[in-house]
């Protein structure tokens, strides 16, 4: 009983102490630790080694924009995939690339503007499949950025989307136990760097290759560049194929066996090109086809939400303005309703449910039990920012969770993939004292900032 009371009395000390020391702020929600597997994931098989041959060569292949200096790694990749989804990238905390951005919808999003941290976006997200399949390199609805290292950057200080700070968030991951080791796999050293965020997040990005469709079915390694579609399309998706490389003039702009084209385009949207030009005279990147039937918003402003909308336009709702592109006859292409639905159906058979179920691409942010301030181990900093949000020991099971998991990183995650709770002893009231004591010097030396 004495010893029960003496640990009550040290926890309650080492509680006065943190709560004035540490002035951090307890979210509601934690941001939690990347679970990534020792040896990182095999990026290079997927997206490089396993590229089907139809991927390879032709015009498809020559559409490669990876640069020299920034091929796909394994370790790059991977930390790419955190940074992705990690929210800390955004002023809130509450806002990451992956909320734009989400993997069941083709890395696209399901409304039509995205929330980011401060209102609505002006335009519909783009869908990411095959982003390295682009031979300008050009990105953006708009192709503002030259290239894809470019693009990845510019969201993260954008002030509707997610309002971040690259200076202050060099130093937010620097301070974290697990992006230092990331950037050390990935790069040779554990320097953080704007230029390394970006080489990170291209890479995870280029590493969306989508090539496990009905439509890539019908190539094979004898044959990869003339498909057998009577021997995998059904009749009407057969018919739709044959409208979308003819009659419909689709394959004009969606070139290459990954449906993206290199030129942006006027599609008659508007008769006066709305107030939003594009990349001039309202004509918009052509974005890659693949897994477009589970996107559920389409054009640059997401105006139509189904692929019979979509259609439907090039059928009979095409704008005549000074800018339409050639390829496109004013007022549409007078589809019946059955070669309309076969163009549905076709477009259909590119959907790739192997690349939008992947763990490759999927969230690996999890909860590691007692990191209350999401550094990525259980310690003293923890007991601080909890008792800053909850106030007494007493008053939440927090705390015991905090002792019970004390000493537990995201390392012992990585090696077991499991978020470990209960399975450290209780730390004694000489344990407890001497974090109260050291718990200042320990977050003057983990909060200095970038290496």
């Amino acid at each position: 009983m004495i010893r029960l009371h003496q640990r009550a009395a040290a926890v309650a000390a080492v509680a006065g102490i943190l709560s004035l020391v540490l002035p951090a702020t307890l979210s509601a929600e934690t941001v939690g630790v990347p679970s990534l597997p020792t040896t990182p994931d095999d990026y290079i098989d997927y997206a490089v080694t396993s590229l089907p041959t139809h991927f390879k060569i032709g015009p498809t292949g020559n559409a490669d924009n990876t640069p020299v200096d920034n091929p796909i790694t394994n370790a790059g990749a991977a930390l790419g995939r955190a940074l992705f989804y990690d929210e800390r990238l955004s002023h809130s905390g509450g806002v990451s690339c992956a909320s734009c951005h989400q993997q069941a919808n083709g890395f696209s999003d399901p409304d039509q503007f995205s929330e980011g941290v401060d209102g609505l976006t002006g335009r519909h997200s783009m869908g990411l499949s095959n982003s390295a399949i682009y031979a300008s390199g050009s990105f953006f609805w708009d192709e503002r950025a030259t290239t894809l290292e470019d693009q990845v950057l510019q969201p993260i200080e954008n002030s509707v989307e997610m309002g971040g700070d690259l200076d202050v968030l060099r130093g937010e991951l620097a301070v974290t136990e697990f992006y230092p080791v990331l950037f050390q796999e990935a790069f040779g050293d554990s320097q953080i760097t704007d230029d390394r965020i970006s080489k990170a997040l291209a890479q995870f990005v280029r590493s969306m290759a989508s090539y496990q469709s009905k439509f890539d079915e019908a190539f094979t390694p004898a044959n990869p560049i003339n498909p057998d579609f009577d021997s995998v399309f059904t009749e009407q998706e057969q018919l739709g194929a044959t409208i979308f490389h003819a009659r419909g003039s689709c394959s004009t702009c969606h070139t290459t066996n990954a449906q993206v084209g290199n030129n942006v385009h006027n599609i008659g949207l508007d008769a006066n090109n709305s107030s939003d030009e594009g990349a001039g005279n309202g004509a918009f990147k052509t974005n890659s086809l693949r897994n477009v039937a589970v996107r559920d918003g389409y054009m640059h402003d997401g105006r139509f939400s189904t692929l019979e909308e979509v259609v439907e336009h090039y059928s009979s709702g095409i704008q005549n303005n000074p800018n339409l592109d050639r390829a496109l006859p004013v007022g549409g292409f007078g589809f019946t309703a059955a070669e309309e639905a076969a163009l549905v159906a076709f477009l259909e058979t590119l959907t790739d449910d192997t690349f939008l179920n992947s763990e490759l691409f999927s969230d690996p942010f999890v909860t590691l039990t007692g990191d209350y301030n999401d550094d990525g181990i259980v310690d003293g900093d923890d007991l601080g920012t909890w008792v800053t949000g909850y106030g007494s020991p007493a008053s939440s099971g927090s705390f015991l969770e905090w002792q019970q998991n004390l000493g537990f990183s995201w390392l012992d995650l990585r090696s077991s993939a499991t978020v470990v709770s209960g399975a450290v002893p209780e730390p004694s009231a000489v344990i407890l004292l001497a974090l109260g004591a050291g718990a200042l010097t320990m977050r003057r030396g983990r909060r200095g900032g970038p290496p």
